[in-house]
């Protein structure tokens, strides 16, 4: 239900919390709107399966903890607005992302590889915050158009 991974085309990983609802390409009060509804749990449970993310690495990228994320797993309640828009900009970063790695393994690989950008630590640890993404997609910038750290 939730595996798009083996489709070849560009995955928009937004389409899939959002059950296909709006895209990359939606306005910004279009997307507005859909976090303020909140971004359903199911949904959100397909984006981390996607990604190959164990709950706890999930639950830290949208600054939740474990038993909070599992109470809305149980509940089968939408996600409160802050822990929405982190999911929505952790979609939107991914995308970003995938465009330069080959794969979610690739991509995967990198994120649990210490790097001396980060101050050897992994760019996992910073990607639970919007400072630490954006670090991440400079970095990943800069490797794509030919500088190596």
């Amino acid at each position: 239900m939730c595996n798009f991974s083996e489709i070849q085309a560009k995955i928009d990983f937004i389409e899939i919390i959002t059950n296909k609802k709006i895209s990359e390409e939606s306005s910004y009060l279009e997307q507005i709107n859909f976090i303020r509804q909140g971004v359903d749990i199911k949904n959100a449970e397909c984006l981390r399966i996607e990604l190959g993310w164990s709950l706890r690495v999930f639950s830290s990228a949208i600054r939740t903890n474990n038993s909070s994320y599992i109470r809305y797993k149980k509940e089968l309640k939408p996600l409160n607005t802050n822990l929405s828009e982190n999911v929505f900009e952790i979609a939107k970063f991914t995308s970003f992302c995938l465009d330069y790695f080959e794969n979610i393994e690739q991509f995967n690989v990198w994120l649990n590889t210490p790097s001396l950008q980060f101050d050897c630590k992994r760019p996992l640890t910073l990607i639970d915050t919007i400072a630490g993404r954006e670090s991440i997609k400079n970095t990943i910038n800069m490797v794509k158009y030919g500088y190596n750290a």
